[in-house]
């Protein structure tokens, strides 16, 4: 890389490449804004667009990686869904999953159709990623009017008016700033400015994670610190030291910012941490109440008994509030001495959910997708280790599958059609960045 790249912005868009753009941020802030953009309408809308604008030939169609699509719709969908069959006639809530697994293929099926008929180089891409970070932006300034008060940033948990709720808001934007920390070898080429733009955005997704007060979300923010830390120390090795000290003051900047926010919101750190310890602490002293840690270690107890005394169905998607109901009393009465039924939605566990729910093959209906997805990334980003070629791609799908698998230890996100529909278009685009750019 020669020196002089670094000291001007060579962007080179052309008119296609910025209506590009406008088509991929449009599809990120309908994930983002889903109270004020309907996801589903709009990725219909985008996909016409796209192909009645760009029109590309079925031969084009090649480099799409099939193996995915099959694992999609053979075992995320299919296999995860044969459950339910044991419990027909099917309710309401077996409905709502078949609808949400459904949403999670045509997103995909949109997904496929943009990179099909747009062709988009790494420019519009992470462009079009940054400027959707800034969804996050307009969540907080939104919310931030209509509380009227500035102190409001300190206790308020943001995300609750304009996206689904406020542990996706925190979840959505932990995992974009996971994907942001990998575009800086591609930002440092375009010159200092985008950097810069590039460390802001994601500063701006970071200080969305802490202001939604969503302990899932920071779980999985470290594991991207220590896994593109790495990423670039190899690739400076790798590129010798003509951009190593501007690479590393993007880098400073980067750490020294990000310490300096998570300090400012140190009071919502410290306050959900301790929350937290005071609920382990009851929990394992069978004292007080259970809060909000306690109750899902409830729920993870009477979902691990669920599954094992119907390993193979689970207890059905129909009966999950029943039996969460008949369950959970005794499990409190054995802990904190009293009864108290607990029931929700889901168990707050990807995992247990799948099981409690749907057994083991709901469970590797869940499980098999994630490790195809990890052995795909993982040999990918060996072999452009092998190559030289360090390309971000392949290290981005692989902390995103990462961090989300670790957030689903104590959220079950993807439970809805929402966080199935921002996992699987994520997914999708780093599997087919992948194959293209790696």
């Amino acid at each position: 890389m020669e020196k002089s790249t670094l000291d001007k912005t060579v962007l080179g868009l052309t008119p296609q490449d910025t209506f590009k753009i406008a088509i991929f941020t449009t599809a990120g802030w309908s994930l983002m804004l889903t109270k004020l953009m309907s996801f589903e309408n709009m990725f219909l809308l985008l996909a016409m667009v796209s192909a009645l604008s760009f029109r590309a030939p079925v031969k084009e169609f090649s480099w799409i990686d099939t193996k995915w699509l099959w694992v999609l719709a053979g075992v995320f969908f299919g296999l995860s869904a044969l459950p339910l069959l044991f419990y027909w006639p099917l309710g309401e809530p077996s409905f709502q999953f078949l609808q949400h697994r459904g949403t999670a293929f045509v997103i995909a099926t949109f997904v496929l159709i943009l990179f099909w008929q747009l062709k988009p180089s790494e420019d519009v891409v992470w462009i079009s990623l940054m400027l959707s970070t800034l969804s996050v932006l307009v969540v907080i300034g939104y919310e931030w009017y209509l509380l009227g008060q500035f102190d409001a940033i300190y206790t308020y948990r943001f995300g609750g008016d304009v996206t689904p709720h406020v542990i996706h808001f925190g979840i959505y934007s932990n995992l974009l700033t996971v994907v942001l920390l990998g575009g800086f070898v591609w930002a440092i080429q375009k010159g200092p400015w985008m950097v810069f733009a590039l460390i802001v955005v994601a500063l701006i997704s970071f200080i969305g994670s802490l202001v939604s007060d969503t302990r899932t979300a920071w779980a999985g923010l470290p594991e991207a610190l220590v896994g593109w830390s790495i990423f670039y120390s190899l690739y400076l090795k790798k590129n010798g030291v003509v951009s190593f000290k501007r690479m590393v003051t993007f880098w400073l900047f980067f750490m020294i910012s990000f310490t300096s926010i998570l300090m400012y919101f140190g009071d919502r750190v410290d306050r959900r941490w301790d929350a937290m310890v005071g609920d382990l602490s009851n929990y394992v002293e069978g004292q007080g109440h259970a809060g909000s840690v306690g109750a899902r270690l409830v729920l993870f107890q009477a979902g691990i008994e669920g599954f094992l005394e119907n390993p193979l169905t689970g207890v059905g998607e129909d009966h999950s509030m029943k039996e969460q109901l008949a369950r959970t009393p005794e499990i409190t009465k054995e802990i904190y001495g009293r009864e108290i039924p607990i029931a929700f939605g889901h168990l707050h566990n990807q995992y247990i959910e799948a099981a409690f729910t749907r057994g083991i093959l709901g469970v590797l209906g869940l499980i098999l997708p994630i490790l195809y997805l990890v052995y795909f990334f993982g040999r990918k980003v060996k072999e452009t280790k092998a190559n030289g070629r360090f390309s971000p791609w392949p290290l981005a799908g692989l902390l995103f599958v990462v961090s989300s698998s670790i957030s689903m230890l104590a959220e079950a996100w993807i439970h809805l059609s929402n966080g199935v529909a921002y996992y699987l278009f994520f997914i999708t685009l780093f599997v087919f960045m992948t194959r293209k750019y790696a």
